[in-house]
């Protein structure tokens, strides 16, 4: 799993991530941890993906990175999310592409690890009814290692 940046953030340790984590009782995926502790977010040259079912493909523009001091943050993300009830309890926002759809890791269940394309801008979050589910949500890849080989820059 290798990738360049155009820019990433501070390095972090097993500890930070541990501390931050644990105050919102978050288990990390084994593959995303190791990528946080080698390069904690930042914009990588290559970002184009697409879903699998090839309907949609966009990119990422920046992994969000743990750290209190940049906006957006992995943290902010998920706490401003969840607080208002917009996005799946196991769903954790990991980035976001130009028009700020999110692109999330699954943290629990048979899709643990998965990786989702979620957009917004088809969700009716403003509907009194809203509530978070799979509608807007598309399969990227299965594994955190499988959409980080998959991206490309074009």
């Amino acid at each position: 799993m290798e990738l360049e940046f155009e820019y990433n953030f501070e390095l972090i340790t097993k500890e930070e991530i541990e501390a931050s984590m644990g105050d919102y009782n978050i288990e990390l995926p084994h593959e995303y941890r190791n990528f946080l502790l080698r390069y904690n977010g930042g914009k990588p040259l290559a970002r184009r993906f697409k879903t699998q079912d090839g309907k949609q493909s966009s990119s990422i523009m920046l992994f969000f990175p743990l750290s209190e001091h940049i906006d957006p943050n992995l943290l902010s993300e998920y706490k401003e999310l969840t607080d208002e009830d917009l996005i799946l309890p196991n769903l954790l926002p990991i980035g976001n592409d130009p028009i700020e759809n999110k692109i999330c890791i699954s943290l629990s269940g048979d899709d643990r690890g998965f990786i989702y394309y979620w957009s917004l801008d088809m969700e009716d979050i403003d509907e009194d009814d809203f509530s978070p589910s799979y509608k807007n949500v598309s399969l990227i890849a299965k594994s955190f290692s499988e959409f980080i080989n998959g991206l490309s820059t074009s």
